[in-house]
């Protein structure tokens, strides 16, 4: 008889968002389909619940799983949901305690056995990437054999938590077979609101990834944790057949290529444009990408917008040399200005990245951050407060220090109190930094009239009244 295997993504966004989750993008959950394509590769019987994006209680995602009676129920857990993820199967292994259940994701892979022993319910973490982890896991618990060698997991046993050796990140990615998008319902997904000024589409989106790994060594990113330490790459005909897949079959009409640095590979990036541009995607997809401002290169960028893309996402952080040297970016204000200026002059839009409150951050290196915000010529921003994450520097910069740390589900990025780093910048100075940034930056009259003039002005005016309803009642709430 096929096993049944249940992928859940665990209900978060709500608690997360609160009243600006309208205005939060919906990714479909890549990890888990993923995960799901091996499992369906070796003919086993694979169900991905997205319960978040279906905008389910957490009763009655354990209701829909346990009438499905699997035998494993796998879970994606990032820090921010960990409280939310133990709920779930906490009242899962309640009503249905012969299932077996695992975690992967970026909190298991930081904290292996320091999960398992928080989160009794959990019977298996999977460290690192899943992709061959799982498959071996299935075909020897089918066998009835000791987990002890599969490498990169950690598991219950005899009353101890055992932490097996390290699995290394996939070098050959071919391997992997194509993603099971036919798992999901495509009308749960949207882009983020600022799709819909340019072509009046959020949804249906697609996520494409062109490789794993990333090239920085930023000290506040966990990544690292589940892909490891630099980049590995797909083929460019898988590219080519999923972009197809997605088209064709599921109407996408916003893609964002979500890779943290897009154009980190010139002549694959240059392969793929001339590939949208053959199939004339260039005419009907809004397409988004993200990189960093060392990996820009003006020929590419001219050549991305003739392909479609409009969006470009840039991690910038800090407006100040020395927090961005103390974050280990390594890129320099200048390589900043430049991206934003070649960029905006191969015709595309610009979103930057910022942040406030990281080590060694005072009220002004801060200020620098929020003018060189207000100075670059771009379209859209976040200012986020750093989070000392598992798995990263800045983590084990707070243990090394004895710095308060709050409960896990604290550690959201937008509604959650801030957690100070420095003696120098207090929770409410964080908190009243992020609010001015967010203030002087979207309330310039040239902004405003820069945006009516570029994008949709009566989309553009919705948006942004219905931001400021939303964000008022954050702060009446006491979360903005």
């Amino acid at each position: 008889m096929r096993k049944k295997v249940v992928l859940v993504n665990v209900p978060s966004s709500e608690n997360a968002y609160h009243n600006l989750i309208d205005f939060v993008a919906v990714f479909p959950p890549l990890g888990l389909l993923s995960i799901a394509s091996v499992l369906e590769q070796e003919d086993i019987n694979v169900v991905v619940l997205d319960a978040d994006a279906i905008r389910m209680s957490i009763d009655d995602t354990v209701d829909h799983v346990a009438a499905m009676g699997p035998d494993y129920v796998g879970v994606t857990g990032m820090t921010a949901t960990m409280d939310l993820v133990g709920s779930f199967f906490s009242k899962l292994k309640r009503r249905f305690p012969e299932v077996t259940t695992l975690l992967g994701g970026p909190h298991v892979s930081a904290l292996p056995k320091g999960t398992l022993e928080e989160y009794p319910d959990i019977d298996i973490g999977v460290i690192g990437e899943g992709d061959e982890t799982v498959v071996e896991l299935m075909q020897l618990m089918e066998k009835g054999g000791e987990l002890d060698i599969i490498p990169g997991i950690v598991f219950r046993k005899n009353g101890a938590i055992i932490e097996t050796c390290i699995r290394q990140p996939i070098k050959n990615l071919a391997k992997l077979p194509p993603i099971s998008w036919h798992l999901v319902d495509f009308s749960m997904y949207r882009s983020y609101g600022w799709n819909k000024w340019v072509s009046g589409h959020r949804e249906p989106l697609g996520v494409v990834f062109t490789g794993r790994g990333c090239c920085g060594r930023c000290n506040f990113c966990a990544s690292h944790c589940v892909f490891g330490h630099g980049l590995r790459f797909y083929p460019l005909e898988r590219i080519k057949d999923e972009i197809d897949l997605l088209v064709k079959k599921f109407g996408i009409r916003v893609l964002y290529f979500q890779d943290d640095t897009f154009t980190v590979n010139r002549k694959l990036v240059n392969e793929i444009c001339d590939f949208l541009i053959e199939r004339g995607y260039h005419k009907k997809l809004e397409i988004m990408v993200s990189s960093r401002v060392d990996t820009i290169h003006a020929p590419t960028l001219k050549r991305m917008r003739e392909a479609g893309v409009r969006w470009i996402c840039f991690g910038v952080e800090s407006g100040n040399q020395h927090i961005l040297d103390r974050m280990q970016k390594n890129i320099t204000i200048e390589q900043i200005r430049n991206a934003f200026r070649l960029s905006r002059e191969a015709g595309l839009f610009i979103a930057g990245n910022f942040m406030v409150g990281h080590l060694e951050e005072t009220w002004n290196t801060a200020m620098d951050t929020i003018n060189l915000a207000c100075e670059l010529q771009q379209d859209y921003v976040s200012f986020a407060i750093a989070i000392p994450f598992p798995g990263t520097d800045i983590y084990k910069y707070c243990l090394e220090r004895g710095i308060t740390l709050p409960a896990w589900g604290k550690f959201g990025s937008v509604n959650s109190p801030p957690i100070p780093l420095n003696d120098s910048l207090n929770a409410r100075q964080l908190m009243d930094l992020r609010r001015m940034a967010v203030s002087r930056f979207f309330m310039r009259k040239s902004y405003l009239c820069g945006m009516f003039m570029r994008f949709n002005a009566w989309a553009v005016f919705v948006d942004f009244a219905r931001m400021y309803l939303a964000l008022h009642r954050e702060r009446k709430e006491k979360r903005f």
